[in-house]
């Protein structure tokens, strides 16, 4: 029964009043209904604050959820940054061992390079030592070729004289062999 219908309800008047028995059997549909209405109310206002329970439920999950990626998102672009702060780190590391190992090998190269210049001048000097140790040689022998050819001579000078009392074949013999005696 809605309402209007308990507005629009007419009773039949009797002498007395109205029919008690429609007005008591009317009040026991409208009480009826009213219980029904209340309990319907009821069980509408549980739903109510379940939903509006699971409402505020379902938005501190969402604030939970919403702090939770903002969070993550915070932590990825410290993360990010920490990346990029570690990668440039490295990066200067590796650049600063980068020079330090060009300004060894060229260290090296100038020692090389040194040492290169001074074994040509240990070679040259070496050379030159040695020239003047040949030509000493050389001169040493050369004296030393001129006293022999000097002594043979002598030597050979010193056995003419009993040759040319020799024969004649024994003159060209001992001519053609300097070093018989």
């Amino acid at each position: 029964m809605e309402m209007m219908d308990i507005k629009q309800k007419k009773f039949r008047k009797r002498m007395l009043g109205f029919d008690p028995e429609q007005v008591e059997a009317f009040f026991q549909v409208v009480a009826e209904e009213m219980r029904r209405l209340k309990g319907e109310n009821e069980v509408l206002r549980r739903n109510l604050q379940t939903q509006e329970l699971e409402i505020r439920e379902h938005k501190e999950r969402e604030a939970t959820i919403r702090n939770v990626l903002i969070n993550a998102q915070k932590n990825a672009e410290q993360t990010k940054a920490n990346a990029d702060r570690e990668a440039k780190l490295i990066i200067s590391q590796a650049e600063v061992q980068a020079e330090k190992m060009l300004q060894e090998a060229n260290e090296r190269l100038i020692k090389m390079d040194q040492e290169i210049a001074e074994l040509k001048r240990h070679r040259v000097h070496f050379g030159a030592k040695m020239r003047n140790l040949l030509d000493a040689f050389r001169q040493i022998l050369d004296e030393d070729s001129k006293e022999t050819v000097r002594k043979f001579e002598e030597n050979l000078l010193a056995k003419r004289k009993p040759i040319t009392e020799s024969t004649d074949g024994d003159q060209q013999r001992l001519a053609g062999n300097p070093g018989v005696s």
